[in-house]
């Protein structure tokens, strides 16, 4: 059985601000972001907001941005892009 990824393989961090609100972002994107009360809550957002940015990406006509896989250069160790 395969699990749906809803973050399409991006890295997401989650931490608790000074004021006690939970904030998800994409490491690789930081721009998209959510707040909430609570770490789950902070999750499901960012889902909803990940949602959005790609419709958006489609009703513009530009791609969507995709997790790179890590590579080798040249016989280097692997690194992110």
């Amino acid at each position: 059985m395969a699990l749906h990824d809803p973050f399409d393989g991006f890295t997401i961090n989650i931490f608790q601000d000074e004021d006690g609100d939970y904030l998800a972002h994409f490491v690789e994107l930081p721009n998209i972001s959510a707040y909430a009360d609570s770490p789950e809550l902070a999750i499901k957002e960012l889902a909803l907001a990940w949602n959005g940015v790609k419709e958006s990406y489609i009703k513009h006509g530009e791609p969507i941005p995709n997790k790179f896989p890590f590579m080798t250069i040249n016989g280097l160790p692997p690194c992110s892009p």
